[in-house]
């Protein structure tokens, strides 16, 4: 079997007022700020535009990436607290450089520390797949376990900083399962200067990633050709290295983790976009001067990233029956959606999941004027998103009671809101009592006599109404004449 060489980084060294104003004032955005000390030496931050994306997404907890690769020095304090898990596939988990700074690149936490990684809040699971001296190389069989392994374990995006010139079936197999499963390739394109993309990298299942500097010039030493879809920064780049070190390190195995944090951050936002939807959005990106590859840019990618779940609606509704509200949910046939109503944490009435019209009436009653929200929840049973939209109500319906007779012995009593309705005689006894809702019903009672109807509304914001019944005065007879014959 053929060994697959570790595409080793080139370099490593570390460097190491109270009145009233006359005319408005400036306002600016409190955006997502970066504190860590060596922020500044990170150009690959501003260059893959991941600093505009943190306001939107720093990276969901659900989003599992495998970085199969040299072991990770989890005891680095940038790597510390990473929600992660540590797997070993071959020998000893013995912590290298390699490893730990592609692991640096995605997932440096923001902790004032040192570096800033790119999509610090995803989960991480690092398996070390190289042996012998030096961590120096691995083999394609060990690589397709942890393929495998990290398959079952939930990946969402793998990331390859690796590879060799031989093809091997194996391991192949294990990259086409994984991506049949929904799971995101991506694969370093080597570093041999070469017109040829190294194995797995050259596989159509794979993202290859070459490597740009910070003059978005190609890196002599990046294998490209037309298998490479995107490049990123590949030249000193700032990282992590052992016992709490930070390096500068060159090589595709650098660029490659960048865009597997810029997919992160898209899949953070869409979960149940597939790899092939994910290549869609880099074949929608601009192209670098004509060539078959863009450079990444995860803000790009990021607007470019369909929500899977929107609520779009006007500040205010005014109607009982709701029509401007609208829903958009993605499609996909997989997908459960919930539409629901709120006010404050409590849930009012679920809506249609279509996101038809629905009207402003729940618990019997009219819904009184005040804040609301609408909250959509979709999910394919492993992911889940939602999306919701703050509303004011203004409600048209005012309080409000009548009352007729319908028969001699009967009264036909109709309310405009949920409430106690209380019917008082003519001398102020209750005669009759009971909470109803909207509509209208009948009361017996002797329709012949005066009578009151009060409505109190459950509404507390609404006031007490009333309404007096006076029975229709009998109509006067007129008299007859008579004339009598003679």
């Amino acid at each position: 079997m053929k060994k697959i060489l570790l595409l080793t980084a080139l370099t490593l060294l570390a460097p190491t007022t109270a009145g009233a104003a006359s005319k408005p004032v400036i306002l600016e955005k409190h955006g997502y700020v970066v504190a860590e000390p060596r922020v500044g030496n990170q150009y690959y931050i501003k260059q893959t535009g991941t600093d505009l994306t943190w306001n939107t997404t720093r990276g969901a907890a659900d989003i599992v990436v495998a970085l199969i690769d040299s072991s990770a020095d989890r005891t680095h304090k940038e790597l510390l607290n990473v929600p992660r898990v540590v797997n070993s596939m071959k020998g000893p988990y013995s912590v290298d450089y390699h490893g730990t700074h592609t692991a640096g690149i995605m997932s440096g936490l923001h902790n004032k520390y040192g570096i800033a990684g790119l999509a610090p809040n995803v989960r991480y699971h690092f398996y070390n797949v190289f042996y012998g001296k030096n961590s120096e190389f691995t083999d394609s069989w060990t690589v397709a376990k942890a393929v495998d392994t990290a398959v079952a374990k939930g990946a969402t995006i793998i990331n390859l900083s690796l590879g060799g010139q031989d093809y091997d079936r194996v391991l192949a197999d294990s990259i086409k399962r994984a991506r049949a499963k929904g799971v995101v390739i991506v694969a370093s394109s080597g570093n041999d200067g070469a017109t040829k993309v190294s194995f797995p990298a050259n596989m159509k299942e794979v993202i290859a990633v070459g490597a740009v500097d910070s003059q978005h010039r190609v890196a002599a030493f990046s294998n490209m050709d037309s298998q490479v879809k995107v490049v990123a920064p590949g030249v000193n780049v700032l990282s992590l290295g052992l016992k709490n070190s930070f390096i500068f390190m060159d090589g595709t195995s650098m660029a490659a983790p960048m865009v597997t944090s810029g997919i992160a951050l898209v899949k953070s936002v869409n979960p149940f976009l597939t790899p092939t939807d994910i290549d869609g959005l880099f074949q929608k990106m601009p192209r670098v001067s004509g060539k078959p590859y863009t450079e990444l840019n995860t803000k790009r990618l990021l607007d470019a990233t369909p929500r899977p779940v929107s609520i779009s609606a006007p500040a205010t509704l005014t109607n009982r029956y709701v029509q401007e509200a609208k829903l958009s949910v993605m499609n996909r046939p997989n997908l459960k959606t919930t539409y629901t109503l709120y006010q404050g944490t409590r849930k009012l009435k679920t809506l249609p999941a279509n996101g038809g019209a629905f009207t402003m009436y729940a618990g019997g009653d009219w819904l009184p004027s005040g804040q609301y929200r609408l909250t959509a929840v979709v999910t394919d049973g492993k992911y889940k998103r939602s999306s919701s939209r703050n509303v004011t109500y203004v409600n048209p319906v005012k309080t409000s009671v009548a009352v007729k007779a319908a028969d001699a012995q009967t009264f036909e009593l109709t309310t405009t809101r949920k409430g106690v309705v209380t019917v008082l005689d003519a001398t102020g006894k209750t005669v009759y009592e009971a909470l109803h809702v909207p509509g209208t019903f009948p009361v017996r009672g002797d329709t012949g006599s005066n009578l009151t109807v009060v409505l109190k509304p459950t509404d507390i914001s609404e006031r007490v109404v009333s309404k007096t019944y006076v029975p229709a005065a009998p109509p006067v007879e007129e008299p007859v004449e008579t004339i009598e014959q003679t």
